[in-house]
């Protein structure tokens, strides 16, 4: 059963891996390797699979820059 806690900090990791995303889409080097595993270690603490989340920020709307 999902809890707001869940989805708070379900949007709080959709919110920062949507900022690392596109950048890190558009290079090599250090910065999809950030993204990796920024995905990894919030599906672990989430409880889902990587993929599936990566999927939800795919189709996320792209924040806007701060």
């Amino acid at each position: 059963m999902r809890t707001e806690s869940d989805d708070t900090l379900l949007m709080q990791a959709v919110a920062e891996l949507a900022r690392l995303k596109e950048p890190a889409d558009l290079t090599t080097g250090i910065l999809p390797r950030l993204y990796a595993s920024a995905l990894e270690e919030w599906a672990a603490r989430l409880g889902v699979e990587a993929d599936d989340l990566d999927r939800l920020v795919s189709e996320a709307p792209v924040p806007a820059s701060q």
